[in-house]
Protein backbone atom coordinates (compact mmCIF):
# COMPACT_ATOMS: atom_id res chain seq x y z
CA UNK A 1 0.00 0.00 0.00
CA UNK A 2 1.26 3.76 -0.83
CA UNK A 3 1.75 6.28 1.82
CA UNK A 4 -0.09 9.45 1.12
CA UNK A 5 2.09 12.76 0.86
CA UNK A 6 1.12 13.77 4.59
CA UNK A 7 1.75 10.16 6.03
CA UNK A 8 5.42 10.47 4.68
CA UNK A 9 5.84 14.10 6.21
CA UNK A 10 4.80 12.54 9.74
CA UNK A 11 7.06 9.92 9.41
CA UNK A 12 9.69 12.68 8.48
CA UNK A 13 10.56 11.37 4.95
CA UNK A 14 11.73 14.13 2.69
CA UNK A 15 10.15 15.20 -0.95
CA UNK A 16 11.53 17.08 -3.21
CA UNK A 17 10.89 17.81 -7.08
CA UNK A 18 13.86 17.34 -9.77
CA UNK A 19 13.51 16.89 -13.08
CA UNK A 20 9.82 16.83 -13.07
CA UNK A 21 9.66 14.29 -10.69
CA UNK A 22 8.40 13.94 -6.98
CA UNK A 23 11.60 12.17 -5.13
CA UNK A 24 11.28 10.63 -1.81
CA UNK A 25 13.98 10.21 0.60
CA UNK A 26 14.14 7.86 3.63
CA UNK A 27 15.83 9.97 6.41
CA UNK A 28 18.77 8.47 8.45
CA UNK A 29 18.18 6.94 11.93
CA UNK A 30 20.97 9.69 12.67
CA UNK A 31 22.62 11.60 10.08
CA UNK A 32 21.76 14.07 7.84
CA UNK A 33 19.75 14.55 4.53
CA UNK A 34 21.26 17.82 1.98
CA UNK A 35 19.33 19.50 -0.78
CA UNK A 36 21.54 21.68 -2.91
CA UNK A 37 20.04 24.14 -5.19
CA UNK A 38 21.45 26.07 -8.31
CA UNK A 39 19.21 28.54 -10.31
CA UNK A 40 16.40 28.15 -8.15
CA UNK A 41 16.92 24.21 -9.15
CA UNK A 42 17.49 21.52 -6.98
CA UNK A 43 20.67 19.61 -8.52
CA UNK A 44 22.05 17.56 -5.78
CA UNK A 45 20.99 14.93 -2.88
CA UNK A 46 23.22 13.97 0.01
CA UNK A 47 22.33 11.59 2.44
CA UNK A 48 25.07 11.27 5.60
CA UNK A 49 24.78 8.70 8.31
CA UNK A 50 26.72 8.64 11.31
CA UNK A 51 27.09 5.35 14.07
CA UNK A 52 26.09 6.56 18.02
Amino acid sequence: MRDTTTELLAKGYVLYMKNGKIEVVKPPVFGEVALKYQDGKMVLETVSTQKK
